[in-house]
């Protein structure tokens, strides 16, 4: 903790100052101020204000080594605000498997998590990685530190718990995004790189698997502006560095489309997960819903004449069905499930239900309305036969088990896909239609069977014909 640390309070700082006379060629690093109160004095008088000691001085060392020498800057004061990073709304705290798939099990990122004992190991993980940024990035630590602690009374807004961050003072907490920062860029950097992933500190496969889980939990996140003050000079550029990010997130989820074009920027890199995950915004505008479907699962809907088909493009948004009289087709975004979905998407919805973040339901709503579909393990082989689906998480009976888990106690919005859900309820609500695909489903769902009724109607037909000439001979 902060206060354990041999740092010291910034009055402490300003109080160990001892006046001395200007020498000739000797540099101050003196404020505005001070400067302004020096030059009023008689030349033979005039004093400097030296600080006796820089607290700082012994971190900046620590990582790039004891050679290190610090260098005075300045930077502007931040003008900016950003969105808040939230805690887990307290609906989804009493989730049994809480620790698990919402607190990080390897690294911590921002404040949050940053005094569990069980995280420290990872404290020299990313010591090692913020000096290889900066090494590789060509910049220097106390400038980088500079900046990142120019920003901190707005970045101390970005944090909802308030109490979670008093125990840090100003000093710590830039310290903490700086560390933070570096590090979270240096490994996406050499984890989308060709050749560079050997370049990290030593990490068994295993920690990977859960350092990349880490960096999507909702109270695991860094402001997305440490990432851009850490690059504004850096060697690499933000555009550069923009893509790698997005590649990395690529790499973990299969299919994802492409940049969704907004504006704004994103408030860390779960939003920009689900800004990927949600593709570019339609400007058409979904219907209300009626507020219930009468069908059930995928079965039910392929007993009514309805086949599942792969969409254009995997953004959740690009949902559709098409009526064609006799039979149906549904299309929906492909998805890749694995053993981190279910933290994603669990963090994905409580990023969502917060009420600080002003966002609509959609990754949820679209969770909700794949759980309609999917009830059981047969429901999951029907969505992988079809490309819609694809299971790394191990047996369809889990990936079922998987969506009906993630939304109990979720308070569904019926207006979601409201006109898609009309359409399907109509269709199945065509009762001859329904009667006949139902008959081919059930009597014709191979060819064999198809091929032997044929069969059957030609063998009935010659017997007939057959009946006939013997009743009714020729001539």
């Amino acid at each position: 903790m902060a206060g354990n640390r041999k740092d010291f309070p910034q009055e402490e700082v300003q109080a160990s100052i001892k006046i001395v006379r200007k020498e000739s060629g000797q540099t101050s690093n003196v404020s505005d101020r001070q400067s302004a109160i020096a030059s009023k004095q008689p030349e033979a008088m005039r004093i400097d204000i030296k600080v006796e000691d820089n607290p700082m001085e012994e971190r900046f060392k620590s990582v790039m080594g004891p050679k290190y020498s610090a260098k005075s800057t300045t930077t502007e004061s931040s003008e900016r605000k950003w969105p808040r990073i939230p805690k887990v709304p307290q609906m989804l705290r009493g989730n049994k498997d809480f620790k698990m798939q919402f607190e990080p099990r390897v690294i911590s990122l921002g404040p949050y998590h940053h005094h569990k004992s069980e995280l420290r190991p990872a404290e020299l993980l990313k010591r090692e990685m913020t000096k290889q940024f900066i090494v590789e990035s060509s910049q220097v630590i106390e400038v980088l530190y500079k900046k990142i602690e120019s920003e901190i009374p707005e970045l101390r807004k970005c944090y909802k718990k308030r109490s979670a961050i008093k125990r840090y003072s100003n000093e710590d907490l830039a310290w903490m995004m700086l560390m933070d920062g570096c590090s979270l860029l240096q490994y996406i950097y050499c984890y989308t790189t060709e050749g560079k992933l050997k370049d990290l500190p030593p990490i068994k496969h295993h920690q990977h698997a859960f350092v990349q889980q880490d960096l999507f939990l909702l109270e695991n996140q860094l402001p997305f502006r440490v990432l851009e003050v850490l690059l504004l000079d850096s060697r690499f550029k933000v555009d550069e560095m923009m893509k790698k990010i997005e590649k990395f997130i690529s790499l973990k989820m299969t299919g994802l489309p492409g940049p969704a074009g907004q504006l704004d920027k994103p408030s860390h890199l779960l939003d920009l997960l689900r800004r990927r995950l949600l593709g570019y915004k339609t400007n058409s505008k979904d219907v209300a819903g009626e507020g219930w479907s009468s069908f059930r699962n995928v079965n039910e809907l392929k007993a009514a004449g309805i086949h599942f088909r792969r969409s254009t493009s995997p953004s959740f948004r690009d949902i559709s069905f098409n009526s064609y009289h006799f039979f149906g087709v549904l299309r929906l975004p492909n998805i890749t499930i694995d053993d981190s979905s279910k933290s994603r998407f669990l963090n994905l919805i409580a990023y969502e239900m917060s009420s600080e973040v002003p966002l609509d339901s959609e990754v949820t709503s679209y969770i909700c309305f794949l759980d309609s579909l999917i009830d059981y393990p047969e429901d999951v082989k029907e969505l992988r036969r079809q490309g819609v689906l694809r299971n790394l998480l191990g047996s369809d009976e889990e990936v079922a088990k998987l969506f009906n888990e993630i939304t109990t106690d979720l308070v569904l919005d019926f207006d979601a896909y409201g006109s898609v859900k009309q359409q399907i309820q109509r269709h199945y609500d065509k009762r001859m239609s329904t009667w006949m695909a139902e008959g081919l489903h059930n009597h014709f769902s191979s060819p064999w069977t198809l091929l032997a009724f044929v069969g059957a109607l030609l063998a009935l037909f010659m017997s007939a014909v057959q009946t006939w000439y013997t009743v009714y001979p020729r001539g």
